[in-house]
This record gives C-alpha cells, sequence and structure tokens, in this order.
C-alpha cells in the first residue's frame, strides 16, 4: 500500500510531463522581412490599373565635363505615342494598348508580353516577342512609376531617358 501513493506521483508527473508542449520562437531577420515586404508591396503596386506617360526627359553628360543637359522629350513625342496605355497584370501579363491614334494603322491595337521586377524592386524588365528592355525603377507608388534608361552613344557619352507614368 505504500508503494501506491509513489506509483500515483510518478503516474502523475508523467502525465503532466507529457501534456507540455515545447515552444518554438523562430528568430526573423528584421532586414530580411523588411526587403521582402517592399519588393512585395512594389510588385503589388504596378498590377491594377492602366498607366499612361505623363513625361519624358534625356540627360547627356559628355565625358570629361560635368555638365548634365536635360531635354523634355514629352513634347516632342508624336499624339499617337503619348496616348498609348500600358497595363502590368498580375501574373506578368504586360498589355501595351495604342490608344485612339495610331502611328502606323496597319499595326496591332494591343502588343503583348511579359513584365518583372526583381527583388529589390528596383529594376523592371518588358519583354514583347524577342526583344526585352530593361529598366531601373526610380519611383513606384500606387499611382505614380518612373523608369529611367541609360545608353552609351559614339565619342564615350551617356543618355538616359526617364519616363514617368500616372495611373
Amino acid at each position: 500500500m505504500k508503494k501506491l501513493p509513489l506509483f500515483l506521483s510518478l503516474a502523475m508527473g508523467l502525465i503532466s510531463l507529457a501534456s507540455c508542449e515545447k515552444e518554438t520562437v523562430e528568430v526573423e531577420n528584421p532586414a530580411q522581412n523588411k526587403a521582402a515586404a517592399a519588393a512585395t508591396s512594389l510588385t503589388a503596386a504596378l498590377p491594377g490599373g492602366t498607366w499612361h506617360l505623363t513625361d519624358m526627359t534625356s540627360s547627356v553628360v559628355v565625358p570629361g565635363s560635368n555638365e548634365v543637359s536635360t531635354t523634355s522629350m514629352f513634347a516632342r513625342l508624336k499624339p499617337s505615342l503619348r496616348d498609348n496605355q500600358i497595363q502590368y497584370q498580375d501574373g506578368g501579363q504586360y498589355i501595351e494598348n495604342e490608344g485612339q491614334l495610331k502611328q502606323d494603322e496597319d499595326a496591332p491595337q494591343q502588343s503583348t508580353g511579359s513584365w518583372k521586377l526583381n527583388e529589390k524592386g528596383d529594376s523592371l524588365t518588358i519583354t514583347i516577342g524577342q526583344s526585352a528592355r530593361s529598366y531601373a525603377v526610380a519611383e513606384l507608388t500606387p499611382t505614380s512609376l518612373r523608369l529611367r534608361s541609360t545608353q552609351s552613344v559614339p565619342q564615350g557619352a551617356s543618355v538616359t531617358t526617364t519616363s514617368v507614368f500616372a495611373r
């Protein structure tokens, strides 16, 4: 009989230990989470509406000179290029609509392709057919998109074109 209380105490102890659940705590990297959240929010800001060009500038840097010559190109664009509409759809589909004014009446009304924003959200690649164009993303909000593209030209100069889109 003296063993019964000892046996019951031991059984209760084992039951209480068996009912305990091991807790695991995951340590998260805040910088990694912030970067992932930023990229996700940027990717989410691109689709969901129609974008149209509101400004375009061209900046030229001549080698050996600290001067930058910037020219507004938007006013010089043909009206048939200014009324184009662009859609970045979920899933990476890109649609460019020629708008009401078409430069070439025989050209299709829409061009389709794909788009991809890199993980950091600072580079956008648009592919139409066999042609791929990459842009630096200078600004991306739900209502504003600013893309930059830099090209080298003869004599070592570089030309940076900045295109600004709005919804």
